[in-house]
Formats: structure tokens, C-alpha cells, sequence
């Protein structure tokens, strides 16, 4: 195995960022809590212009240590103010590397509400990067719930099915899933292609679906929006009847 202390010490005196990149890149193949004290001086001391040549690779290194070892609250730190100061390229870097260190380390509130709303993000891998993250996590916050909705509404076939694993995990029967589309009007996000994903993720037999069109019609939902739910599990459950 390479000297990687001698290597260091030799890019501190040329602060090339080629050099810099490649020795990032070796780093990242033998992930050790001893070199975070070279990102460390990467991060504090360099000028912003060979930060940003060497940030992809970086914040690489940084998700493998993280995947191992717990990261102090200053590397944590630098990856949120990079993601709002980065292309798109280095923001998926960034998803990437939290769910990486999620593995060992606790995320602020503030990480977690930044990924919630990356799935909103309009460069694909870092909606479907952001998605996976969720999917690792305990609990579905309130607002990212919101952004799951919206997301069914979408035709991608990866993003679908991962909202479709992420509702499978976290919803639990017909009366929950109703709360929640009731819960800061919801429902009325969903089109009818997001409503077509929705019964398809949730009711397998006829008798599931008839509570959740209970629900609908007892509910206070605006009546234009009524009829489409309604609309739409009538086809579902004629499509659910066929297969019988």
C-alpha cells in the first residue's frame, strides 16, 4: 500500500489539483478514518477555484470513509453549503455520498429536508439518487410526503417504482393512506396518471378499493376532484374484475 502521508505531503507543496485529484481518487479505493485529516486540509485551506477542480472527487472519498467510519459535523457541513453552490453533476455527488455516511452518521434535520426536496430536482439521477435515500430512512417527514405525491404523477419507470416501494413501505392500510391524502389537501396534487399509480401500488382486490371510494365520498374534497378519484377507481376496479 502506498505512503499516503508522504503522497500528501507532496501535494501540499505543489497544490496541483490533477495531483490532487489523483491522489483523491486512491483514497477513495482504501477508505480509512486516518485520511479524513487530509480532506480535512482540502477543505480549510484550499482557494476556492482548486476546490471546485477537485470537489467531485472529494466529496467521492469522503461518501466511501463515510460509508465506515462516523464524519464530524465540519465535513458534514461543507457538503451542504457545496450542494447549493454546485452543478448538477456534484449535487448528485452529494446525494450519493449522504447515503453513504447515513450509514454511520446521523444527519441534521436540515440534510434530510435538502434530499426531500432533491427529488424534486430536474436532472434524473438526482430525483432517483434522492429517492433511494428515502427509502433507507425510518420515518416519512410530512413535506417529503408531499414531494412523493407529486412524483406520481410522473411517466419515468424507475422514479415510479421507487415511490412505489417507498408508499409500500411506509403506508399501512386504506384508512392511513386516505389521512394522508387528506392531510394538507394532497389530493388535490395528484392527476389521473398519479391517481392510476396510486390504486396500483395500494389495492389488490375490489373489496379495498370500495373502502377507499367510501372514504372519498364521505369526504369534504372539492366535488370536481371527487369525480376524477372516482373515475379512476372505476376503471381500476373493472381492470381488477377482468383478472378475477
Amino acid at each position: 500500500m502506498e505512503d499516503f502521508k508522504a503522497l500528501f505531503e507532496e501535494i501540499v507543496k505543489s497544490n496541483n489539483p490533477e495531483e490532487i485529484n489523483d491522489f483523491l481518487i486512491k483514497l477513495s479505493k482504501y477508505p480509512n478514518k486516518l485520511h479524513l485529516s487530509f480532506l480535512q486540509y482540502f477543505v480549510n485551506n484550499l482557494d476556492d477555484e482548486i476546490l471546485a477542480k477537485i470537489k467531485l472527487n472529494l466529496i467521492n472519498t469522503l461518501g466511501e470513509i463515510g460509508r465506515l467510519e462516523q464524519l464530524d459535523e465540519v465535513f458534514l457541513k461543507f457538503l451542504s453549503q457545496a450542494y447549493y453552490a454546485s452543478d448538477r453533476w456534484v449535487r448528485n455527488e452529494i446525494i450519493q455520498a449522504y447515503r453513504n455516511i447515513s450509514r454511520k452518521s446521523k444527519l441534521p434535520d436540515k440534510t434530510i429536508e435538502l434530499i426531500g426536496y432533491a427529488v424534486n430536482d430536474d436532472y434524473l439521477p438526482i430525483k432517483i439518487n434522492a429517492l433511494k435515500f428515502i427509502l433507507d430512512l425510518e420515518n416519512l417527514p410530512e413535506f417529503v410526503l408531499k414531494n412523493i405525491f407529486r412524483l406520481l404523477n410522473t411517466k419515468n419507470t424507475e422514479v415510479n417504482e421507487l415511490c412505489e416501494r417507498i408508499f409500500e413501505k411506509f403506508t399501512m392500510g386504506t384508512n392511513k393512506l386516505f389521512l394522508w391524502l387528506n392531510q394538507a389537501e394532497n389530493y388535490q396534487i395528484l392527476k389521473p396518471h398519479g391517481i392510476r399509480s396510486l390504486l396500483l401500488i395500494h389495492f389488490k382486490s375490489v373489496i379495498n378499493v370500495e373502502q377507499f371510494r367510501k372514504n372519498i365520498l364521505t369526504s369534504n374534497w372539492k366535488d370536481e376532484l371527487k369525480e376524477i378519484y372516482l373515475k379512476e377507481i372505476d376503471i381500476y376496479e373493472s381492470i381488477l374484475l377482468k383478472n378475477v
